[in-house]
């Protein structure tokens, strides 16, 4: 069992959470599947924010994310990390905040090819995290990317912990699941030499 102290450290270590400006994004390809879509605004009474920010740039990448336009989906969700201030006066600002850096790094992860890419991801999944600890599926996306990047051990680390959060029934299953597979790959395969600080970011 890992102690607590060194799943913070897997968690919030080995790098920046909010920014990689080490990571050249013009080598990262975003990749639609779904077909275009309109750009609306939408009318949601969605608390106080400066500029409409939620109305013009959360729920159209929102929108935009469920019709599978990843491109001007990223391009929504950055504006809104990049300008956090307008949601200052929002009482839900840490869950739009969660919200957006969570669906950023499921675009990363997902749905672009290219040079750091995981790096991004991982640290959009973490900074997901820290905006809302209660966000369990941001949990599952960072152990799947410690998990393609050959880390079981820290993925595996990552689910025990947030089994130990109480996630609700259909998380827990998906976790149990999760585990159950990285277990299973560990038993058949060494332990990798790398650390979670000192994969190549451009992977």
């Amino acid at each position: 069992m890992f102690c607590f102290a060194f799943f913070l450290l897997v968690l919030f270590g080995g790098g920046p959470l909010q920014d990689t400006p080490d990571i050249d994004r013009s080598r990262i390809t975003i990749i639609d599947t779904g077909k275009p879509v309109t750009f609306e605004w939408t009318n949601i009474n969605a608390g106080p924010a400066v500029g409409n920010m939620l109305n013009v740039h959360f729920y159209p990448g929102m929108n935009y994310y469920n019709a599978a336009r990843y491109v001007p989906a990223e391009g929504e969700f950055t504006y809104v990390v990049s300008n956090s201030w307008a949601l200052e006066a929002n009482p839900r600002r840490a869950e739009y905040l969660s919200t957006a850096h969570y669906l950023r790094g499921m675009i990363y992860f997902y749905h672009a090819i290219g040079p750091g890419r995981y790096s991004l991801a991982r640290a959009d999944f973490q900074a997901s995290i820290k905006w809302n600890p209660n966000n369990h599926m941001s949990y599952i996306e960072l152990s799947r990317v410690y998990s393609s990047l050959g880390f079981r051990d820290q993925a595996i680390s990552i689910l025990q912990n947030l089994l130990a959060l109480g996630p609700d029934e259909k998380i827990t299953t998906e976790v149990e699941n999760e585990l159950k597979m990285l277990k299973s790959q560990s038993a058949k395969t060494a332990p990798s030499s790398k650390t979670p600080e000192s994969f190549d970011p451009r992977e």
